[in-house]
């Protein structure tokens, strides 16, 4: 037990934003892991268990005992804790070391074809580190300081004991972020429509589309249209959804609008985007019950 723990936890250095940082959990099947992938990226160390992830786009990404995994900030997803789990989560909005955002943008020139959501195995010494980060967490020793310390240890050793092979396969989908993807990723969402996106930039429109198109490699348009309707998508995997609750959560003032939308996105009315969804999930859902 640490020593002086009151003033530990009076300390102005302690950490009580949780949305950044390491934080030791244990959930039970079925149960959820809760942590911000709006506003940041997660690095998951899955010490055991076994959670699944379900996106638009991936099917299921299984992640199982000693191995980890990036949910990059943004990412629409799903979980399922499919076993009693416990796994070091680490939160952070970009990277604080200058030699750390050298590493990853260093990886660009590896950055060959890399399936969405890779897992790397848990392995020595990394599995001492979390160990050790594993007991500080639990004896409530949860200083800032310790935190940016753990960070820097963190990335050293990924450098020195994993491959760039390794590392492109966990980092691959923030390589080349930049202050500007980080200002599109936080607030798209937010915003209306891309005007109001440029005046957050602070550039006039003409730029902000030159500079978005540079960055994502398409109009602003038609990426934010893109992201809404992963969204869409995602939600209307919910057995519960109505056709209104999402139009009323993603901001559609018209049946009219938004059945359009569907049509172009989808190439379905949005009745029929649910009932596909749903078959879908069913679908997979029965095929995991299924005996390996």
């Amino acid at each position: 037990m640490i020593n002086y723990k009151r003033e530990h936890l009076n300390c102005i250095s302690y950490v009580t934003d949780e949305s950044f940082g390491f934080k030791h959990l244990k959930v039970n099947t079925g149960g959820t892991i809760h942590f911000n992938s709006d506003k940041n990226h997660n690095l998951l160390f899955l010490l055991e268990g076994n959670i699944h992830f379900h996106t638009v786009e991936i099917v299921t990404r299984k992640l199982t005992s000693k191995e980890i995994i990036l949910i990059p900030k943004g990412c629409v997803f799903s979980h399922e804790v499919r076993q009693d789990s416990e796994l070091i989560l680490f939160s952070f909005k970009m990277l604080r070391s200058i030699c750390d955002k050298l590493f990853i943008q260093q990886m660009l020139n590896d950055n060959e074809a890399v399936e969405p959501l890779s897992s790397i195995p848990i392995r020595y010494p990394l599995d001492n580190f979390l160990t050790t980060m594993t007991l500080y967490l639990d004896e409530g020793l949860n200083c800032e300081h310790l935190h940016e310390i753990k960070e820097k240890e963190l990335f050293l050793i990924l450098r020195a004991f994993y491959s760039k092979k390794d590392m492109t396969r966990l980092f691959h989908e923030i390589v080349g972020e930049s202050d500007f993807r980080s200002l599109i990723m936080h607030n798209y969402m937010k915003v209306r429509n891309v005007g109001e996106l440029a005046s957050l930039a602070n550039m006039g429109r003409t730029t902000f589309d030159c500079k978005f198109k540079s960055v994502f490699g398409t109009s602003a348009r038609q990426w934010m249209l893109n992201q809404i309707a992963r969204h869409v998508k995602a939600k209307a995997m919910d057995p519960d959804i109505t056709i209104s609750d999402l139009m009323q959560e993603f901001n559609f003032n018209s049946a009219t609008h938004f059945n359009w939308f569907c049509k172009k996105q989808f190439d379905c009315t949005p009745l029929e985007l649910i009932r596909s969804c749903r078959r879908s999930l069913k679908q997979e859902r029965a095929g995991k019950k299924k005996p390996s």
